[in-house]
């Protein structure tokens, strides 16, 4: 039992758990448009938030780790360089745009971690701007680049399907900004420091009932039942939110929702 804790920890800590939650973001958006994503395009949706999000959580311990790192940090950096190799590879064959919009995305994680030419702050110091960074971020992963891949232009449809995906993404990260009011610097003014816990509520509310009235008028996912049961389970975790949550609250189970959605939408295909 404690070895499978263990596992589990590395599971969510090493972000395992956010890249299966972008992957199956991004094969949502591949149902709800009939586009059909092979496996090297499959490979690349989990490497690219794999490897983004370890950046933006490690950067600085493997920069200025000095002395003899134990085999588990090895093995997890060869790990990290073998899944760059992979994904330099794949990103080879794809199309201009395809790679104009990786590029743009690679961008916004370094500039979210790095600072900025000239100034001594990165895009994530800005007042305001973390979360918008990341809903942009997954937008860009989920919807656009698979849409990308399939050779579809961006149309109106398109744009609006990335607006309701936008909000989806900033809702979800509500109950990790509830989580870090203590831990965040206040020059971050991140929603729970500028409104409060309760307004922050609210504003997720707000969010997923814009989410649901441009699913009521375009229609856009394919299984409106599960696409409201999800946004109804994100609702309740954001109501019951708290500074004090579980290990696992907010990294797992709320980071999990579109992994469940995304089986449910498969279950209901094979009935």
């Amino acid at each position: 039992m404690r070895g499978f804790t263990c596992l589990f920890d590395r599971y969510v800590k090493y972000n395992f758990h956010v890249g299966l939650a972008v992957w199956s973001l991004t094969n949502i958006t591949a149902l709800d448009f009939q586009i059909n994503l092979d496996f090297s395009y499959q490979l690349i949706f989990f490497i690219i938030p794999f490897l983004g999000y370890n950046f933006i959580k490690f950067h600085l311990f493997f920069l200025n780790y000095d002395g003899i790192r134990p085999f588990r940090i090895n093995f997890f950096i060869v790990f990290i360089f073998l899944c760059l190799f992979l994904l330099g590879f794949v990103l080879f064959y794809l199309s201009l745009f395809s790679q104009l919009l990786f590029f743009l995305t690679l961008l916004l994680v370094l500039l979210y971690c790095l600072p900025l030419p000239f100034l001594k702050i990165n895009l994530r110091g800005f007042k305001g701007l973390k979360i918008h960074l990341v809903a942009l971020s997954w937008v860009f992963i989920t919807v656009f680049l698979p849409l990308s891949l399939e050779g579809k232009p961006i149309k109106y449809i398109s744009l609006v399907y990335g607006l309701q995906r936008y909000f989806f993404v900033i809702a979800a990260t509500l109950p990790f900004e509830i989580r870090d009011l203590k831990l965040d610097h206040p020059n971050l003014s991140t929603w729970p420091q500028r409104w409060g816990v309760k307004n922050t509520k609210a504003f997720g509310f707000i969010l997923l009932i814009f989410f649901v009235f441009l699913e009521l008028w375009f229609r856009l996912n394919s299984d409106f039942q599960i696409t409201i049961f999800s946004i109804i389970l994100l609702m309740i975790f954001i109501l019951i939110s708290k500074e004090e949550q579980s290990k696992y609250f907010s990294s797992f189970w709320v980071e999990g929702i579109p992994i469940l959605w995304l089986i449910l939408k498969y279950v209901t295909i094979n009935l």
